[in-house]
C-alpha cells in the first residue's frame, strides 16, 4: 500500500505543480547525507517518517451487513491510519529551493483527498475517500532537530503532508510479497562484481585556505561521465567506482576548472581548488 501511495503522491507533483522528472528528480529516499550527495539536479524529496492511528476518526461501533439470504455478518469498521511525510527541496540556490518548495506546497493544498483519477494499485480498493492535509501546526514532528541529527545532514524548511489511508484488518491480499533487494548470496559473486562495488568520497576545500569548505560546486567523473554537487560541508560522492585511473573534474562559481587525476582505490579524494 506504501509504494502505491508513494506513487500517487509522484504523480500529483508531476501533474500539479508540474513536475518534468527528467530535470527534476521526485524520491522518497531518506533525505541522509549519503542521498544528497548523490544530487545531479534539483530535486523534491518525500520522506514517509511517521505511520499512526488517527484515533479523531476511530470507529467504536460495529458494522452490521445484511445479505439476501437473510444473514448478518457484524464486524468492526475500518482503522484510519495518518501517513506522514517530510516533504522538503533540495536545489543548489536557497531561492531556488524555496521556489520550488512553495510550489509543490500549493499543487499538495489543491486538493483535500487525493484525486480518483491519480490513484495507483491498491489506493483504488480504498473502501473511503482519502483525505490529505498540508502544513497543518499538529502535525509537525516535536523533535524536528533531532530527526536532521538522526540523518545526518542540515537541518532545511520542510512541509508536512499527511494522506490518512484506511486500513481493514479483514482484507487479505493474496498477491505475492516481492521485494527489489534479495538477499546478496556472497558466494556468487564473482571477483569483477566485488571489484567495481567502490565508492569515491572526498571534500572539495578552498586552496587558499586549506581549512575551508567549497558548497555547491560541481564535482564531474570523467570516466563515467557521473556528476554530483558538494554539500554544505563540501563533500561529494560517487558509488560504484571502477578501480584504476580516474579524473574528477571540479568547477566551483568564480575559480577555474581544475582536472584532477588519482586513482582507485586511494586513501583520499580531497581536492584543493
Amino acid at each position: 500500500m506504501f509504494a502505491d501511495l508513494d506513487e500517487t503522491v509522484r504523480q500529483l507533483l508531476i501533474r500539479n505543480v508540474p513536475l518534468d522528472p527528467s530535470e527534476v528528480e521526485v524520491s522518497f529516499e531518506a533525505p541522509d547525507r549519503e542521498w544528497s550527495g548523490r544530487l545531479t539536479r534539483p530535486a523534491v524529496n518525500c520522506f514517509l517518517y511517521d505511520v499512526r492511528e488517527n484515533v479523531k476518526l476511530r470507529m467504536g461501533t460495529w458494522e452490521v451487513r445484511r445479505d439476501g439470504n437473510n444473514l448478518a455478518t457484524k464486524q468492526r469498521g475500518p482503522i484510519r491510519v495518518d501517513v506522514t511525510y517530510q516533504v522538503t527541496a533540495w536545489a543548489r540556490a536557497p531561492e531556488d529551493e524555496h521556489r520550488l518548495l512553495w510550489r509543490v506546497m500549493s499543487a499538495l493544498a489543491r486538493h483535500t483527498s487525493l484525486p480518483a483519477d491519480i490513484l495507483q494499485g491498491l489506493l483504488k480498493e480504498q473502501p473511503l475517500p482519502i483525505p490529505t492535509a498540508v502544513a497543518q501546526p499538529d502535525q509537525m514532528p516535536s523533535n524536528f532537530a533531532d530527526l536532521w541529527q538522526a540523518l545526518d545532514n542540515r537541518i532545511r524548511p520542510a512541509v508536512t503532508y499527511v494522506v490518512t489511508l484506511a486500513l481493514d484488518p479483514e482484507f487479505v491480499v493474496t498477491t505475492p510479497l516481492t521485494l527489489k533487494s534479495p538477499a546478496i548470496n556472497l558466494n556468487n559473486l564473482n571477483r569483477r562484481d566485488v571489484e567495481v562495488a567502490l565508492s569515491v568520497r572526498g571534500r572539495v576545500r578552498d586552496r587558499q585556505d586549506p581549512g575551508k569548505s567549497l558548497s555547491g560546486a560541481l564535482v564531474l567523473l570523467e570516466e563515467t561521465g557521473d556528476r554530483t554537487m558538494t554539500d554544505g560541508e563540501g563533500q561529494f560522492s560517487f558509488a560504484n567506482v571502477p578501480r584504476g585511473p580516474i579524473t574528477l573534474v571540479v568547477r566551483a562559481e568564480g575559480r577555474p576548472e581544475h582536472v584532477w587525476p588519482t586513482v582507485v582505490p586511494s586513501t583520499s579524494y580531497d581536492v584543493e581548488v
